[in-house]
C-alpha cells in the first residue's frame, strides 16, 4: 500500500517538474523575443508579435513599403536537422502578370511556401545552381522574366543560405536559410536549438536591400 508520504513526495516532484518547465519555457520566449534586437530601426513604425514561444515577426515599412521579417523553425523535413528561416516579404506592387518561384532543392516539405502548387515546371537557367527548381502559373507571363532575374537569383544563392525567390504582382519573399540546429540536442530532445539566431543586422539589411532591388528591376519597363 502506498503511504502518505510516496503521494507527497509524487505532488512534489510532479509540481517541480511543472515549475521547471514554466521556468524553461519563459527563458525561449524572452530569447526568441530578443532576436530582431540587432535589427531597431531598420523598419518605421516597426511592430513586433510573438505567439507563444514561437519566433516573432517584425512588421513595418521601408520608405512607405509594407515589410515584414519572420523567423521559422522548421521541424517538418523528414532526416534532416530542423532548420531556423527567414522570410523577407516586401508587399510592392510589380509589373508582373504572373506567379513565379524559384526554390533550391524541394522536397514538398515546404509548408510555408506555394512552391508544389504551381503547376508549370520551367526548365532552369544557364547561370542558375543546378539544383534550383523554377515553377510559375503562367510560363508567357514568367519565361520572358528569367533573364532579368539572372543576377539576382546567382547573388542570392551565392553562399549557399539562399533557399526561395517569390515574386507576384503583389510584392515578394525571400527565403534565407539563418541557422541548423544542434544535431545533440535535438536527437536527445527532439527540439531544435539554434546557436546563431539572433539576427546580424548587417544580413538583415543586405536582404532587404536585395529584395528592394529585385523590386525595382521587376517594375521597370521591359
Amino acid at each position: 500500500m502506498i503511504g502518505a508520504g510516496a503521494f507527497a513526495a509524487a505532488a512534489a516532484g510532479s509540481a517541480a517538474l511543472g515549475w521547471m518547465y514554466h521556468r524553461d519555457r519563459t527563458r525561449v520566449i524572452a530569447h526568441r523575443r530578443s532576436v530582431f534586437e540587432e535589427c531597431r530601426g531598420l523598419l518605421d513604425d516597426a511592430e513586433l508579435s510573438q505567439d507563444g514561444a514561437d519566433y516573432p515577426r517584425l512588421a513595418g515599412c521601408v520608405d512607405g513599403v509594407p515589410v515584414e521579417l519572420r523567423l521559422l523553425a522548421d521541424t517538418i523535413q523528414l532526416r534532416k536537422l530542423p532548420v531556423l528561416w527567414l522570410l523577407v516579404t516586401i508587399r510592392q506592387p510589380l509589373k508582373v502578370a504572373g506567379v513565379f518561384d524559384m526554390m533550391i532543392r524541394p522536397d514538398n516539405s515546404e509548408y510555408y511556401s506555394p512552391h508544389d502548387r504551381l503547376r508549370t515546371v520551367l526548365p532552369t537557367p544557364a547561370g542558375w545552381p543546378d539544383d534550383a527548381v523554377v515553377r510559375c502559373d503562367r510560363p508567357d507571363a514568367v519565361a520572358p522574366l528569367l533573364d532579368r532575374l539572372t543576377p539576382h537569383v546567382r547573388a542570392f544563392t551565392e553562399e549557399g543560405r539562399g533557399k526561395e525567390l517569390f515574386l507576384a504582382p503583389r510584392g515578394l519573399r525571400l527565403v534565407y536559410r539563418v541557422d541548423e540546429s544542434r544535431r545533440g540536442h535535438y536527437l536527445a530532445t527532439r527540439q531544435p536549438l539554434f546557436d546563431n539566431d539572433r539576427l546580424a543586422r548587417a544580413t538583415v539589411e543586405d536582404l532587404i536591400a536585395r529584395g528592394f532591388a529585385l523590386a525595382a528591376d521587376m517594375s521597370r519597363e521591359h
